[in-house]
């Protein structure tokens, strides 16, 4: 989806304001009056999706301590379309999920395996004729990746018609309210994905006084280690692939750049193409959503964000034939974050030489001897190596990083702006090993 040529810049400011978001909760606020609803929180729940099983141990507390209704619906997998390479989805969400549950004070089962499809299946069967969602999900679900479905037979499942219906029944709900995700909660107008997200809705509750005591939030966004026993040397790299036209790299670069002066390591920028010129395609409602999450998270982090010129085609093709002057002026990460900057905070079109030059130019280096790369090739094998590279660690979106030793052996890697706060806590837990 090329957002420029649907939304212009003016467009896409007014779409990410405050003001908008504010009166659109004001809307839904009123229908729910005027309906006599109660506060409806809805959860999207895939039994063989290890963030619906870890966000699913919150939905009790979230009903103890807030004044609302949680509904969870069963859902199958996101569409090939909204999810590509689901394999690696998969494999990843599980050694992802693995990683982060005990910092969130959660339980995930020990397995290094994902469920049967017969196991998921009758999972599905079970949960689908369950009168108790909110306490089934996360018990069959436990069940299910711990390869035990005691529970799960014996409840009375449902037909195959019936489950169908369910599933048919749920998808089309959640394509209406505009997603296409699992683990996801909805509630009047916005989607909130997981436990990395709930400390969102939470905040957004607990503004309109729905919140029960003063207890404090069940859940909480990670943060970096800020202090760490520093080395003589520095024996680890942290190697960042980027995408110019992912917002979520924008958002992440002023982080990687500071990550030298933070941590005991070596940083090496890597950027690759964008998904929709590797052919993977983004559906709108995901267009959609990346850019109003990423929104409120710049909003969190403090970074100028929403007045966009989306800079897929020629503005990549254009801006990456830069990067090789800039890298070899050490520059890179620095080239990078200004033409981000200009595409997705002040709406310029950077596929025009007036612009590129700015970036050049904030990015305290000379158009003179830049002008010269422009429009050239050399980039393209090191970028294609950089994707490569991505796909040999198992990842394939952006921003994504893995942590390597002297020895380029891989001590970790992960994907999202999200696990940046577990890459300081794998760095830390090498420099412990270490010492």
């Amino acid at each position: 989806m090329k957002l420029k040529k649907i939304l212009s810049p003016s467009v896409t400011k007014f779409i990410t304001s405050p003001f908008l978001r504010d009166v659109r909760r004001y809307y839904y606020e009123i229908k729910r009056k005027l309906c006599r609803q109660n506060h409806d929180v809805h959860f999207f729940f895939q039994v063989d999706d290890p963030y619906s099983y870890l966000a699913s141990q919150l939905l009790h507390k979230l009903i103890n301590e807030y004044q609302i209704s949680v509904h969870v619906h069963l859902v199958e997998a996101p569409d090939k379309e909204a999810a590509p390479k689901k394999k690696e989805l998969i494999q990843f969400s599980l050694k992802d999920v693995k990683k982060i549950a005990p910092y969130h004070n959660l339980d995930f089962p020990i397995t290094t395996k994902l469920p049967s499809q017969a196991d998921t299946y009758t999972a599905m069967r079970a949960l689908a004729n369950s009168n108790d969602l909110v306490t089934d999900a996360l018990l069959i679900g436990k069940q299910l990746w711990s390869d035990d479905l005691t529970l799960g037979m014996e409840k009375l499942p449902a037909s195959e018609n019936e489950l169908a219906s369910t599933l048919a029944k749920n998808k089309l709900l959640r394509k209406k309210l505009g997603h296409y995700q699992s683990g996801m909660f909805y509630y009047a107008g916005e989607w909130y994905w997981g436990i990395d997200r709930l400390p969102y809705l939470e905040k957004r509750m607990k503004k309109i006084g729905l919140k029960k005591n003063n207890s404090s939030n069940i859940s909480h966004f990670q943060e970096n280690i800020k202090h760490l026993n520093q080395m003589d040397k520095k024996d680890l790299t942290v190697e960042f692939f980027i995408s110019i036209r992912s917002p979520y790299s924008y958002l992440a670069l002023p982080e990687i750049l500071a990550f030298e002066k933070n941590y005991p390591v070596k940083t090496v920028i890597r950027p690759v193409m964008p998904m929709v010129m590797r052919g993977l395609v983004v559906p709108a409602n995901k267009a959609s959503y990346i850019v109003i999450d990423a929104k409120r998270e710049s909003e969190r982090i403090n970074i100028p964000f929403g007045v966009i010129n989306d800079p897929l085609g020629e503005a990549v093709l254009r801006g990456y034939s830069l990067y090789s002057y800039a890298q070899s002026q050490n520059k890179s990460g620095e080239y990078l974050l200004a033409f981000c900057h200009l595409a997705w905070s002040e709406g310029k079109d950077m596929s025009l030489e007036k612009n590129l030059r700015c970036a050049i130019e904030i990015s305290s280096l000379d158009w003179n001897e830049a002008k010269h790369h422009l429009d050239s090739s050399e980039w393209q094998q090191p970028i294609e190596e950089n994707r490569q590279q991505l796909i040999k660690s198992g990842l394939w979106g952006v921003p994504s990083f893995r942590l390597i030793d002297h020895k380029n052996k891989e001590i970790f890697s992960s994907w999202g702006r999200d696990r940046i706060w577990l890459l300081t806590h794998e760095i830390n837990n090498y420099i412990n090993r270490q010492n």
